[in-house]
């Protein structure tokens, strides 16, 4: 987590611990963890988490790192070591990252902000026009996320399941856009798409 976020967080502490237990849990809008915000990607790590900092960056010196996780979703993961890729591992990879590297990103919160290993997790919505060429993969999945006027803004963690890169992770216990994710899975899964129609324990 970046210092500067880090310190303010520590002040919202600050400020809080004399007051009573009920009124400590900081909360934003619909009892979500933090204000969304806008960021960009820059190196993503598979097909569930990515870096808002470069790939080459020095993670025990750099002040800013941060790594995002997408809420609710599970990739195949891809090799580690000697341990080969799971099944539509790599795919999945390549997915997030044509989605998301050099976009303005919008990060929406849940209950939780930050994940067992320090990362941040997020609901990632992406936005284009209507000649991006990421218009034309959402076209194909039903118009996902376009709007009246033609743009899109999707949510970027659905699209990974209803496009069948990622299933839903029924461990993280975030609900924001559970329902979302169930029904993306459920046509997802009928239609045969990506990993349901390559992978044998799908």
């Amino acid at each position: 987590m970046p210092v500067m976020r880090i310190a303010l967080y520590l002040g919202g502490i600050g400020l809080i611990g004399c007051t009573p237990l009920e009124d400590r849990v900081v909360v934003y809008g619909d009892g979500w963890c933090a204000p969304a915000r806008t960021e960009t990607a820059h190196c993503v790590i598979d097909g569930d988490t990515f870096d808002l900092s470069d790939c080459d960056a020095d993670l025990g010196s750099e002040a800013d790192f941060e790594r995002v996780r997408l809420l609710g979703i599970q990739a195949p993961e891809i090799s580690h070591g000697e341990e080969a890729s799971e099944c539509y591992g790599d795919e999945a990879t390549e997915q997030l990252e044509r989605i998301l590297i050099g976009r303005s990103l919008r990060l929406e919160f849940d209950e939780e902000c930050l994940g067992y290993y320090g990362r941040t997790l997020a609901w990632v919505y992406v936005q284009g026009e209507e000649d991006d060429p990421l218009r034309s993969d959402l076209d194909a999945l039903g118009g996902l996320g376009v709007q009246e006027d033609g743009t899109f803004d999707v949510l970027v963690n659905e699209w990974m399941v209803r496009a069948g890169y990622a299933k839903v992770y029924e461990n993280d216990g975030q609900k924001r856009y559970e329902d979302r994710l169930s029904e993306a899975q459920r046509q997802a899964a009928m239609s045969q798409l990506g990993l349901w129609g390559v992978c044998e324990e799908s």
